[in-house]
């Protein structure tokens, strides 16, 4: 993922992009000319650092065929993934029997016949581009960043193409991904083989988490000494610059508490969990609906957004969504927060979420309503936050607590671990190891 394409999973790439060259490393990319995604924010381009070199490679998925259908027949907005939100626009009987034929015919036609992704075709054409750009001028190392997993796969054939080391970024786990659809048998036997082979053929393999990379361990042994945690972080500069460009919320009394959640919400349990929490909480406490905020701001599908309009206007005003918002909007509303809410389901133990390094950044208190995992463990190590169990009592007791807890004195991450920065000069040692032939670390 890259610019245009918006989204918390451009951060990583883009911000390795923006700090690599002061390690030595001087990035030349290689992105969908024509992305079709869902989520596209053309200011994004904005962000990419001046004289890098990006070649558009030709991109053609079954989203575009998606957008012609939308035209043709009408829907609901969709979101990241594909996912309908909202409601659809007024059609005849007719024109919704046919967009329910043909919604229902492509959700199960595209999985089985594009895979690992819906951007299988991209990958011949993004190795083609790069082996052009290879061939005006030569590069040293491959660098690669999933999902989508086709971008393995060109990596894979353009490194075995032109002769040059390959390192491959797994910013989710594929097999064992708490989001992915269940696939029949004989495509889980194609992913399997397909994932070992990403796994043996790169020179090292990096993961976003520890938790993940420790799966990846246990499930290829042999190659346990080619697998590196390099996490997610947080840019100081980008966050100060987007809360200073972005509008602040409207004034509230000083006695209000406000809890600020960002980003999309598409799981099936997160929400109602949050939502029978807060019933709890001001069931046991009532005089804190007139003073808790819980402002949530980001994507929802389709059931989460049904979920909202019925349950909501019960919990008004102690809990509202605000829908998507511009970053710098976002990152406002966050700077300025009594605390931050970071919302991970049960079996998401892998995770610890782009926003949460971004509530670090910002040295918000974090209320972390997680599974015992990553997300708490890099807490704990900051010893910043309060973890809960991601239950309904879980949630009410931390907003009680957090709302009781004085406000922290300090920073909450003073040697700057997660700083942007730092990781991409991690990453930058690892590609000189690969380079030199050195053996992993």
């Amino acid at each position: 993922m890259f610019p245009p394409v918006a989204g918390t999973g451009i951060e990583r790439t883009l911000k390795h992009v923006t700090y690599l060259p002061e390690f030595g490393w001087q990035p030349v990319v290689v992105a969908p000319a024509n992305p079709a995604y869902r989520l596209i924010d053309p200011a994004s381009v904005e962000r990419i650092p001046a004289g890098t070199e990006v070649h558009g490679a030709p991109l053609l998925e079954p989203a575009h065929a998606r957008l012609l259908m939308r035209r043709l027949f009408g829907s609901a907005t969709p979101g990241p993934g594909g996912t309908p939100v909202g409601p659809a626009p007024a059609h005849t009987a007719t024109g919704r029997g046919l967009r329910g034929l043909a919604n229902s015919a492509w959700a199960r036609l595209i999985p089985a016949l594009f895979f690992p992704d819906e951007q299988l075709l991209w990958a011949p054409s993004a190795a083609l581009v790069g082996w052009r750009a290879h061939r005006r001028q030569p590069v040293d190392l491959i660098y690669s960043s999933a999902p989508p997993f086709s971008s393995h796969l060109a990596a894979g054939m353009l490194s075995r193409l032109i002769g040059v080391p390959w390192v491959a970024d797994f910013r989710d786990p594929w097999i064992g991904n708490t989001f992915a659809r269940p696939l029949g048998a004989p495509h889980r036997r194609l992913q399997a083989a397909l994932e070992r082979w990403m796994v043996s053929r790169a020179d090292r393999s990096v993961f976003a988490t520890r938790r993940i990379r420790d799966r990846y361990a246990q499930r290829y042994p042999a190659l346990v000494d080619r697998f590196v945690a390099i996490p997610n972080g947080y840019d100081l500069e980008d966050l100060q610059r987007a809360a200073q460009r972005g509008s602040t919320p409207g004034s509230v009394a000083e006695d209000t508490f406000r809890v600020v959640y960002t980003g999309s919400i598409y799981g099936s349990q997160e929400l109602p969990i949050l939502l029978d929490g807060v019933e709890r909480l001001l069931g046991r406490r009532p005089e804190l609906r007139e003073r808790l905020r819980i402002e949530l701001i980001g994507w929802m599908n389709s059931e989460n957004q049904a979920l909202a309009s019925r349950r909501l206007p019960a919990l008004d005003p102690a809990v509202r969504h605000l829908g998507q918002m511009a970053r710098g909007d976002a990152i406002a509303h966050l700077a300025s927060a009594d605390a931050a809410l970071l919302l991970m389901a049960p079996g998401r133990d892998q995770d610890v979420g782009t926003k949460a390094y971004e509530y670090i950044g910002l040295d918000r208190p974090i209320l972390a309503v997680t599974p015992p995992g990553e997300a708490r463990t890099t807490l704990a190590e900051l010893d910043w936050g309060i973890a809960v169990d991601p239950n309904p009592e879980g949630v009410a007791d931390g907003l009680e607590r957090i709302i009781d807890a004085p406000a922290p004195g300090r920073q909450a991450d003073p040697e700057r671990v997660y700083e942007r920065r730092a990781l991409s000069g991690r990453l930058a040692a690892l590609f000189d190891e690969v380079l030199a032939g050195q053996p992993p670390s």
